[in-house]
């Protein structure tokens, strides 16, 4: 089975205030330090699909395909669409991960393609909530290109019954949104 990690990084990040993608962890972009752990997996190619700043961000990320949105205002969804469209005929299965999730790393992205072995979906469970990253069969591609909304997948993943295997985040949960989550990630490491 052909899959491909899509991660999503397309946003203009209103609530960071700078252009969050290239935030540096370390050494390292926030955006790079997701690439490289989605190619730890080495089991399929790695897209980032990219709107706001995409030229800027681009030049400064290396080890992915890139994808542009030019309706990344429309929200997550308008890019879990237009990745879903881009590979619909080229994989079998899609890893969707987020750019703004650094804690998340390659032995949990491991485990939760271990868990979808044999399913159409496995996803992340949050406390309260379903979410990415999330492994999506061929058979719900038409469900991802046809997603509205800022919502990304959560809806889809909450209307499936039953509800699909998944895999607790744990302390690695969180995104970067503000440059406090980035700092206090920092002091973490």
């Amino acid at each position: 089975m052909k899959t491909a990690v899509l991660i999503l990084a397309a946003g203009a990040a209103s609530r960071f205030g700078s252009v969050k993608q290239l935030a540096l962890i370390g050494e390292k972009s926030m955006l790079q330090h997701c690439v490289d752990t989605a190619n730890q997996l080495s089991f399929g190619d790695v897209y980032t699909v990219l709107g706001s700043h995409g030229d800027e961000v681009s030049r400064h990320i290396s080890g992915t395909d890139i994808i542009y949105n030019p309706q990344w205002q429309l929200g997550l969804s308008s890019s879990i669409a237009i990745g879903a469209s881009h590979l619909k005929d080229e994989v079998d299965a899609i890893l969707i991960v987020l750019a703004d999730q650094p804690r998340i790393n390659s032995e949990y992205l491991k485990r939760l393609v271990a868990l979808f072995k044999g399913q159409e979906v496995a996803c992340s469970e949050y406390s309260s909530h379903l979410g990415v990253p999330a492994i999506f069969g061929k058979s719900y591609f038409g469900a991802l290109m046809a997603l509205t909304g800022d919502k990304g997948g959560r809806a889809l993943l909450e209307s499936l019954c039953p509800p699909p295997k998944s895999l607790a985040l744990g302390s690695i949960a969180g995104d970067i949104d503000y440059p406090a989550d980035l700092a206090e990630l920092i002091q973490s490491v």
